[in-house]
């Protein structure tokens, strides 16, 4: 399978968890200079940027892929976005890791309180 496309089916497999957990998704692949976002959601209290990772391999190795300097690019895209959407909610940042015969687990504030 190609990289592209199992990126993409590891997003679609997130939204429709993430949705079942009761949270809206709000944008999907959301750029901004220096940084990105997979996938920002919200549910009453909190927005959520949110890191998809999707691979073949153990979760260990799938958080030691989300390192620093991913997750400040994750962080921008963040800042970018709540300037321009006005957004009044908490920020969070998760990561959710699945792929394929992988069970998916969504690590709820990932960067340990990282915040804007």
């Amino acid at each position: 399978m190609k990289k592209s496309n199992f990126g993409s089916e590891g997003e679609l497999a997130a939204c429709a968890y993430i949705e079942s957990l009761g949270m809206k998704i709000l944008r999907r692949n959301f750029k901004a200079p220096g940084g990105e976002a997979d996938i920002i959601a919200a549910d009453d209290k909190y927005i959520c940027f949110i890191e998809v990772k999707y691979r073949s391999f153990n979760t260990i190795e799938l958080m030691k892929s989300v390192s620093r300097k991913k997750q400040l690019r994750v962080i921008k895209s963040a800042e970018k976005y709540i300037i321009e959407t006005d957004c009044r909610l908490q920020p969070r940042f998760d990561v959710l890791i699945t792929g394929e015969g992988l069970d998916i687990e969504y690590i709820a504030n990932a960067y340990g309180g990282s915040c804007i």
